[in-house]
Parts: structure tokens; sequence; C-alpha cells
């Protein structure tokens, strides 16, 4: 019988395109696979773009959150309706659950729906969040350390779904009407434009969008280059930053032709548009991952809270210019006064790159204070971004690629076909000194995790001996935690034992203790397997060679 597979996605159009190569790594791994998704009832049509679906199976979650927090219905009646449409799932019987989106709500669908092998976010035995496979947990906790991430969300989906594999590309079906619609449209509209670059201004958060008026002065820049032409897409929610743009294009000079398609196609004709443009020039959004999905080069202005590594365009022939301020990018939750990130991203440098996207320049020198990145692929077949112009401080430099290989191989048990680094790390005696200052503190965790095991096997129980060992335990923890989180070398597998810990998916004193002894272990040798790898001599470097980066990133 062949295997099946529910993935539930139900958050951003982004979200549901990057699934795309799981859904290729799925089929590696099972060539007879039935994979099924869930989404929200308003990504429905984005989803129907996805090749190797079985069925998409949709719901209005939006809806049954507003009842929920309007309590418009009972309680009663939401789960009632709730059950009887997941009822169908649950009979499925899948092999696999792949929960994609992080939310509590979701977890306890997944746990209720049920399968052998249960990944993503789940309920635990008392309804709250857990993550299932070490791929999920990392995305779920990547915020706290995430100058040194180097998975791209594409990766850690494909990695968490289902395991590593080869590159596979995102890849968007085309419509016939939807491509028949752009062709019709923009044949109509301008005869004598042979490069179409499409333009995306908003965003759906103020926080990650470019000035509307520079997006305007980098087409007006672009205009005086004969056969380019502009199509601006967006919603109708953006109709004001792109009347912005316009303006700002007619007060730079702009001469060539310029659609406004925002507001005014249906998904079908907007991934028609994107796949008879040459080039997208945009914001960290939805159409910049259909863009890649359809062959489309995309430019991607990396400011506000974005993060390329995280979510930029997915594999080569793409392009991201990044600010390089010590605050960016900047936290989720970071209410900024000043948007300087955006100021750095100079409009005439922009589209001087745009020209060299379109094959029609050079690759520019950009000013200071700015990052170039180029996207690839790196050796183990996962996306990455190639360092064209500015600088990275040494710290976050080397540790990246550092974790980079190291989770690669923690989480595989594969080695990494990265180029190893043959330079030490820029604060290697104060780490290793650190480390081995934690060695013991770390060794005595382990030991009161067992001793609260060997306590918790007596008859009868002494509760009060108990109690006195778990809040010495928790003492010591804390007062070892800040240390450990604020060490490059440290942090990234302490924030891994926090999940490990936190992650309490079984039930009875034993089981839970047992759990809790294996997370201080795991922690015990990631720092030991770090101090191992820091303390290694570096490779002698022949006079006249420069040293290679951590993580080779063409693959």
């Amino acid at each position: 019988m062949p295997k099946q597979v529910l993935i539930i996605n139900v958050t951003r159009m982004g979200d549901l395109i990057q699934t795309g190569p799981l859904l290729s790594r799925l089929r590696a791994e099972w060539p007879d696979v039935a994979i099924d998704l869930v989404v929200d009832r308003s990504f429905a049509p984005t989803a129907s773009l996805l090749t190797g679906l079985r069925q998409v199976i949709s719901c209005d979650f939006a809806r049954l959150l507003d009842d929920c927090r309007t309590q418009s219905k009972s309680l009663v009646a939401l789960m009632q309706e709730m059950t009887a449409w997941a009822a169908p799932l649950s009979a499925a019987q899948y092999d696999r659950i792949v929960n994609l989106t992080f939310t509590r709500q979701t977890g306890l669908l997944a746990s209720y729906i049920g399968a052998p092998d249960l990944r993503g976010i789940t309920a635990g035995p008392d309804g709250g969040p857990i993550v299932q496979n070490p791929w999920l947990s990392y995305f779920t906790d990547l915020h706290r350390h995430r100058r040194f991430n180097r998975f791209n969300l594409v990766d850690l989906y494909a990695m968490g779904g289902s395991g590593p594999g080869s590159f596979s590309p995102l890849s968007v079906t085309v419509p016939d009407d939807g491509r028949d619609w752009a062709d019709s449209f923009l044949r109509s509209q301008a005869q004598s434009v042979r490069h179409w670059i499409a333009v995306q201004v908003g965003a759906s958060d103020v926080m990650k969008a470019w000035r509307p008026e520079y997006f305007g002065r980098t087409m007006a820049h672009l205009s005086r280059y004969l056969g380019v032409g502009f199509v601006l897409i967006g919603t109708a929610a953006e109709m004001e930053s792109i009347e912005l743009a316009k303006a700002a294009y007619r007060a730079g000079g702009g001469v060539a032709p310029i659609l406004d398609a925002s507001g005014r196609t249906t998904l079908h004709q907007l991934v028609g548009l994107l796949s008879r443009c040459r080039l997208l020039l945009t914001n960290d959004t939805g159409p910049m991952h259909l863009a890649v999905g359809v062959g489309t080069s995309v430019i991607d202005l990396s400011v506000g809270h974005v993060d390329h590594n995280e979510t930029g365009p997915y594999g080569p022939g793409h392009w991201v210019v990044q600010p390089d301020l010590a605050c960016s990018p900047c936290g989720f939750d970071q209410i900024c006064a000043h948007h300087a990130c955006k100021d750095r991203l100079i409009p005439e440098e922009v589209a001087n790159l745009c020209l060299h996207a379109l094959g029609l320049a050079p690759c520019p020198s950009l000013g200071p204070g700015l990052r170039l990145y180029q996207s690839s692929v790196d050796a183990d077949g996962l996306g990455s971004f190639i360092l064209r112009a500015g600088g990275v401080d040494a710290d976050s430099a080397w540790y990246a690629g550092f974790w980079r290989r190291f989770w690669y191989e923690d989480f595989t048990g594969k080695q990494s076909l990265l180029a190893e680094n043959f330079e030490s790390a820029p604060d290697r005696e104060p780490a290793l000194a650190w480390m081995r200052a934690a060695a013991q503190p770390l060794r005595r965790l382990e030991q009161q995790a067992r001793h609260i095991v060997e306590l918790i096997g007596r008859h009868p129980l002494p509760v009060s001996i108990l109690q006195r060992a778990q809040a010495q335990l928790r003492q010591e923890r804390e007062e070892l935690l800040p240390r450990m989180m604020a060490c490059s070398a440290t942090g990234p597998a302490t924030v891994a034992m926090i999940r490990d810990i936190h992650n309490d998916d079984v039930t009875g004193l034993t089981l839970l203790a047992d759990r809790h002894v294996k997370a201080y272990r795991r922690w015990n040798q990631r720092v030991a397997r770090v101090q191992e790898l820091l303390s290694a001599a570096p490779a002698p470097i022949k006079r006249g060679q420069r040293s290679l980066p951590m993580v080779s990133n063409a693959a």
C-alpha cells in the first residue's frame, strides 16, 4: 500500500510555495507516496499551483479563530465542527504528518488526526505545544541565534519533513489562462519593450518594505535604457505606496512604459505576468517566491526584520541587497523608530544591479553600508548565498559557517561536503577557556538529573528530597544559562537544550526524568564536540594562499 503523508501549512502564500522541495524530497523517499495538503481556504488557489499533491484540503481557519476570539459560537460547537471536519483525515490513517504551521491550534489538529510519525508542532500530554523533529525544532528557535543561521526555510521544511537529498528548486505551474492573459496584457500596452521588469512596492508588513519613493527613483534611472518597461504588481491595499512610487518615477524623469497591474490580477494572471518578466524587483513577499518558482530572476531588498538567509530567494540566479547595520535584521517584535536600514539602499545602485541581472551591465560596486549576495546552491545541495560586496563581522562569519556544518552533521548523522575551515575561531582562546570552566558544571547537571531518576525509582517516593534536588538542579542550570547563551561557541547548543527540556511529550515522572537526562547528556556531548573542533590546530596556510571560508557556498 502506498505511503500517505499529510502536510499542514495554513499561514502565508510564500510558505506554501516554499514547500515545493519538500514534496520532491518525499517523492524521492517514497516514489509512490500520496501527499495531501491542508491549507486555509484563502490559499487553496495557491496550493493548486504546486505539483505532486493528491489533494488540497481547505478549511476556513481564519473564521474559526475569529469565532474563538469573539465567542460568537460556543466552544462545544466549535469543537464539534472541527472534529467533524477532521474525521475523514483521522480515518485516512496517514503514515506521516508534517505540521509546518507553528501554532498550538494546528498542533492539536495534528495530534487529533494522528500518525505513527508526527513532525513539527504537536500537542503534548497536557495539550501544550511540543516540537517533533530536530530540523523543525531548530526552525522554531532560530530567532535566538539568527546571526549564525544559514539554513533557508525551504531546506528546513524539506529536511524536517523528509530528510537530506539532492537539490530541488521551487517550482510553480504557470496556468495556460494566466500565461495567455499576460501575453495579451503586455502586447496591447507596449510593443517596444524587450525587458519587462516586475516591481513589488508593497509588503504585508511595512517594516520589511523599502520606501516607495526609492522604488520610483530606481525605475526612473532604469528607464533611460532602451527596451526596458515596468509592471507594477501588488494588492489593492498597497495602492497608496504604489502611487507614491509612480509620483517619484515621474519626478525623476521616468520615460519607459509603466503598467499598473496592482489589484487587477487573479492569481493565475499574476503568475503569468511574472513568468513573462525578465526580473522582479521586490521586498520579501509571497510574489517573490512565485517569481522564483516560475524561473524569473529576483532582486530581493532585505530590510527591516527580514533575513535573507531564512526566507530569501531560493536557488541560483537571484540577488539580495542588505544594509550593513548592527541592528539589521531587527527582531520580529521590535518597534523601530528610524528605519535607517531602508536609507542605506541607494536607488541608483539598485538600478545598476538590475541592469547587471538583465545582462546589460557589469556587476556594480556598491557603496559602503551595504552587502550584496548572490544566491547559490552549496555542496550539500542546500540553498545558500555568496557575499559579493560588503563585509560581515568576523565572529558572525566564522560561527555562521561553523554552526551550518555542525547542525547538518548533528541532525543527519552524515558528513557535510562543505569545505572545512582552515582558520581558528576569532575568539578561540576565550571560548575554549569558558568551555573548560563550564565542563564541570555541565557534568554536574547531568549527574543531578540522573540522581533525580534514582530518587523517583524509590518506594516510597521521597517527596521532600526529590523537590530539593529538582530545585537545586534548576538553580544551577539558571545560573549557568546566561553565560552559555552569550558565548558564540555554546549559545546555539544551549538553545537546543532548552527546547529538549521543554519538549515534554511523555507522561509519568520516570519517563520525564529520563527525558531530561538525555537532554543534559546531548548538551554535554554537543559542547564537548564544539570544544574538540575549536581545539583542533588549524591547518598551515602556505605563503600567499588565502584562508578558505568555513562554508564553501559554491555547488
